[in-house]
């Protein structure tokens, strides 16, 4: 897979996972709503990555964005979306995808009687940031003619 087909896949499992979010939102099942936000996060990142570099098989991407933000083959403006971005993929790693899926194991506490709407709806805003910064930086470094990647529509889940 080139790097263009790696960004573009992730791209559309970040924009999948976020319209997974969004139903369990309007749903009200906080869980499945912070676990597809995480994983929506997780993608963006690495479809953002993909452009420069393989990605690794991590949950936790935030240090791999700031590092991509301080090399000198990275653009300026792409450097300069990726610093005002960070807050998007902060706290957005493996600890919230085990919170999210797991639930507190020391406690026994399954995700949904952990998770709560504020804290869904704070990762929720974050994906949706993120997801949109994929998208800005993947039309950007492919060019204006090349369409995003098709998502299938929430209603054909």
């Amino acid at each position: 897979m080139n790097s263009r087909e790696a960004a573009a896949y992730r791209l559309k499992l970040a924009q999948g996972y976020l319209s997974r979010a969004e139903n369990d939102a309007v749903d009200e099942q906080w869980d499945g709503c912070l676990a597809n936000a995480q994983e929506a996060v997780e993608n963006a990142g690495k479809s953002i990555i993909n452009h420069f570099r393989p990605t690794s098989h991590t949950h936790d991407i935030i240090e791999a964005i700031q590092q991509l933000a301080s090399l000198n083959t990275t653009s300026e403006t792409v450097k300069q979306k990726l610093m005002t971005s960070l807050d998007s993929f902060q706290n957005m790693g493996l600890e919230t995808h085990i919170r999210a899926t797991y639930g507190d194991e020391e406690t026994y506490t399954p995700p949904w009687e952990l998770i709560d709407e504020s804290e869904s709806k704070v990762d929720l805003e974050k994906a949706r940031r993120a997801v949109a910064l994929a998208e800005e930086i993947f039309a950007e470094v492919t060019g204006p003619s090349t369409s995003k990647p098709d998502v299938p529509d929430a209603a054909d889940e």
